[in-house]
């Protein structure tokens, strides 16, 4: 049974998505409230934990039965944010309520709440997690770039547990990273990355930065978006430290597979 009087903290649903998780027609949950703070963050306004709007999940039930009834026009579901697993109670009966449609389901999490994380993924009602593994995994460079570094240690060792307990559960990862200028666009930044989600993930996005929405660094939202020309020569380091397949994604040409 779903209890749909469980309250959600929410930014938004939309209600229909085809670049969240592609190859699939989704519906996003924007899900308020995210612990740590990324400069280039375009949904900033999430961030904090009182944030967006509280419903309870009888409002999410009313958009997936419009969008499934009478002619299905969805095949799966994403949570994202914010940082969903800050509402990891209400993930998962939401989880529930979207199974009993039918529809596959994809968490897109920081990884860094690890036992939450396990909660969430022990349930089996979870398909695929998108990760974004926003720096290399050292506690240095997370510290620097999430600007908690007195949780740097413990968000780095989660994800780590995280990546870990979804392959040992063949819960497939794609792992993201947003390459942003002087914050996340160095060469040996991504080598770093790569060396550690090498075999661990099914595929690899490099994002570029864009400077549309509510970027958190008022100075970053001032650069222009990274150069695509970057973005290949970065994805090319990733393949070099045997990370396949590699995409880049970039706001005007979408996703191009890099070989």
């Amino acid at each position: 049974m779903v209890d749909l009087s469980t309250p959600i903290r929410i930014g938004g649903v939309t209600d229909m998505s085809t670049v969240d998780w592609y190859t699939n027609v989704s519906l996003v949950v924007f899900w308020a409230g995210c612990n740590i703070r990324c400069p280039y963050c375009h949904n900033s306004l999430l961030i904090p934990v009182d944030s967006g709007t509280l419903v309870d999940l009888s409002y999410l039930e009313d958009r997936l039965q419009k969008a499934m009834y009478p002619i299905p026009s969805l095949d799966a579901v994403v949570f994202t944010g914010g940082e969903p697993l800050m509402q990891v109670d209400a993930v998962i009966e939401a989880a529930k309520l979207v199974k009993k449609h039918g529809l596959k389901l994809m968490l897109d999490t920081n990884g860094t709440l690890y036992e939450e994380a396990e909660r969430a993924l022990k349930t089996g009602l979870f398909d695929r997690v998108a990760l974004d593994v926003k720096s290399p995994l050292n506690a240095e460079a997370f510290g620097r770039l999430s600007q908690v570094p007195v949780m740097a240690e413990k968000y780095v060792d989660g994800i780590l547990k995280v990546i870990k307990l979804c392959n040992e559960h063949n819960i497939p990862i794609e792992a993201r990273t947003t390459v942003a200028p002087g914050v996340s666009d160095g060469e040996e930044y991504i080598r770093e990355i790569a060396r550690v989600i090498k075999d661990k993930t099914l595929v690899y996005y490099l994002q570029q930065f864009d400077n549309q929405g509510d970027v958190l660094d008022p100075e970053l939202k001032k650069k222009d978006p990274t150069e695509k020309e970057l973005l290949i020569k970065l994805a090319n380091i990733a393949l070099e430290e045997g990370v396949t397949p590699v995409y880049i994604k970039t706001r005007f040409d979408g996703l191009e597979q890099i070989k």
